[in-house]
């Protein structure tokens, strides 16, 4: 049997979860009142809870259907932090496994994600005659055309069109990560015919080099180019989350429309069909790949 672990940075079940939730995140130490509350009134503006948990859920049970198809195998998840947790998760795993498949659930390869995932994996699997097999980035054509699908829905009232990632920290070389960003709007725009595009990353920490540019900081191009609506894209996410549903959907929202532009957001690709076939591909090249080796 083949295990797959699908990865992912993991939400709060409810808004009572909020204070655990963020001690996992500050390691145990005091989490500041200021950001407590802070993540308390996201929650709550976006009825309680992010769908994400649910979301990965619902494509574990897609992917197995999927991958039955081709041998035995077992999907499970594991998050960054919440529970299940990544290292107690593979500490627990039986030691019979030869290997296990690791697939953070991001769509472009970056080394920051890559090592922050990897550490616990490693810690977890200390001891453990297991064979790590770790895919970084999703970057598929048929990505792309589930962009394409959500985007082109709204390319009748919109005129111009903004494609985010999530923006990380500069400890390592993310030139990889800015370029999957920017490969990946070309392309969705060719695909489309869209002339006026912009690219940007968001959520930026207060500390620290970040990559850039923030979306924050198109305002002056938006001035400049007359521009009045715009349709945000965020291509660096798979799936619905806290990260577009307040920073995007709220913050960015009330931002553009203060400057009298109006918003409006495609749809990540989620759940859907699509998304569990791009996952089932992934882990089926990694295995073909590594069987050429």
């Amino acid at each position: 049997m083949k295990k797959v672990i699908l990865l992912s940075y993991g939400s709060p079940e409810k808004t009572e979860d909020v204070p655990e939730y963020l001690s996992g995140i500050f390691e145990g130490k005091p989490v500041p009142e200021k950001i407590l509350n802070e993540n308390i009134k996201k929650y709550k503006m976006v009825n309680g809870k992010s769908p994400s948990n649910q979301i990965i859920k619902n494509l574990m049970n897609k992917l197995s259907k999927l991958l039955g198809k081709y041998g035995d195998f077992e999907i499970i998840d594991a998050y960054k932090h919440w529970h299940p947790g990544i290292e107690e998760v593979v500490s627990s795993l039986d030691p019979d496994y030869e290997e296990i498949i690791a697939l953070p659930l991001f769509a472009f390869k970056s080394n920051n994600i890559k090592k922050s995932y990897e550490i616990p994996l490693e810690k977890g699997l200390k001891g453990k005659n297991i064979k790590l097999k770790f895919i970084n980035g999703l970057d598929y054509s048929i990505l792309a055309s589930m962009w394409v699908y959500e985007i082109s829905k709204y390319v009748y009232d919109f005129d111009n069109f903004l494609f985010t990632a999530h923006s990380l920290p500069l400890i390592d070389d993310e030139n990889e990560y800015k370029i999957s960003l920017r490969r990946n709007s070309k392309r969705i725009s060719d695909m489309l015919g869209i002339q006026k595009y912009y690219t940007a990353f968001y959520s930026q920490g207060p500390y620290g080099k970040w990559t850039e540019p923030s979306i924050y900081s198109l305002v002056d191009q938006f001035r400049r180019n007359k521009v009045t609506n715009i349709l945000v894209s965020p291509i660096g996410f798979l799936y619905e989350h806290l990260e577009i549903l307040y920073d995007l959907d709220v913050k960015y929202k009330e931002f553009l429309e203060s400057q009298g532009i109006k918003y409006a957001r495609a749809r990540t690709p989620s759940d859907s069909d699509g998304m569990a076939i791009l996952l089932k591909n992934a882990i089926m090249d990694n295995l073909r790949d590594n069987k050429k080796l």
